[in-house]
């Protein structure tokens, strides 16, 4: 298991992280079909930051197991966009790049706080 060198108090910790990361990066597919003209993730609920609506039962409970998991995907019609090449491969790359802005951020919130010393 991935997660076996870590404390369970670190464990506990990132829960939160990888739900925020999983719901943020389905929502960054859905977010990008939308603006290209693809009505399918806002028709089927997906257009939102609730990890309850992006989150699979058995992806997440592998997570917990194996340390490696997954969420539902978003269902795209490429029939919908203007140019369904270009905006299917905009649409499958949203999610990674959401993680990385995502990273970004929770790096510039760790680096904040140890500087202000607040991590002990």
């Amino acid at each position: 298991m991935i997660l076996s060198g870590l404390s369970l108090i670190m464990i506990i910790a990132s829960i939160p992280a990888l739900i925020i990361a999983a719901a943020g990066h389905e929502y960054a597919h859905a977010k990008a079909a939308d603006l290209l003209g693809d009505p399918t993730p806002r028709m089927m609920g997906r257009l939102t930051m609730n990890p309850f609506v992006h989150l699979d039962l058995i992806g997440s409970l592998a997570l917990i197991i194996g340390g490696f998991g997954w969420a539902k995907p978003v269902v795209v019609n490429p029939t919908n966009f203007k140019d369904p090449r270009t905006d299917d491969m905009i649409v499958s790359i949203a999610g990674p790049m959401a993680n990385l802005v995502m990273a970004f951020i929770g790096y510039v919130v760790m680096q904040c706080l140890e500087a202000a010393n607040l991590l002990g």
